[in-house]
């Protein structure tokens, strides 16, 4: 039987490789998205970085306790939120799926994701037989994706 004890904050998930910048690089358009979302003084690092081709700025934010990743074009395109999250958050058919999908293993960790098109997954991270597995699943439970988890991240 799976032992879940709940989903610990992931590490900090990030573009395949991304470099630090200041507040004064990030152009306009991607400053007018982040007012969205927080303000200037919520944002703790800013990065520039790679998703699927595209160059974005990663910002991590924090709002009291909250903590989570916004994703932005330079031109200022929303491209998702990435927010670490505990499992029993989860509507209960994510939850569901995703304890089925760790049996034999250990659920070592949550996200809440939205991406680009405003559409919510949420992933968990599975450690069974040696390898980790993410699995991303919707509100009804229905697995949406699986990928293997890297030694140097995800």
């Amino acid at each position: 039987c799976a032992a879940i004890v709940g989903c610990a904050a992931l590490k900090e998930s990030s573009a395949e490789k991304s470099e630090a910048v200041s507040m004064a690089q990030v152009p306009d358009a991607a400053k007018q998205t982040l007012k969205e979302y927080a303000s200037e003084s919520d944002v703790k690092t800013v990065s520039m970085g790679d998703q699927d081709g595209t160059k974005v700025y990663e910002f991590d934010i924090q709002q009291g306790a909250r903590k989570f990743e916004l994703t932005v074009t330079p031109g200022g395109k929303f491209m998702g939120t990435e927010e670490d999250v505990e499992f029993s958050t989860l509507p209960a058919a994510a939850q569901a799926t995703l304890t089925a999908q760790a049996q034999g293993g250990k659920l070592e960790g949550c996200e809440k994701a939205v991406d680009q098109n405003h559409k919510t997954t949420y992933e968990g991270v599975i450690s069974k037989n040696g390898k980790k597995t993410e699995v991303a699943v919707d509100a009804d439970g229905k697995v949406v994706s699986t990928e293997a988890v890297t030694a140097g991240g995800d």
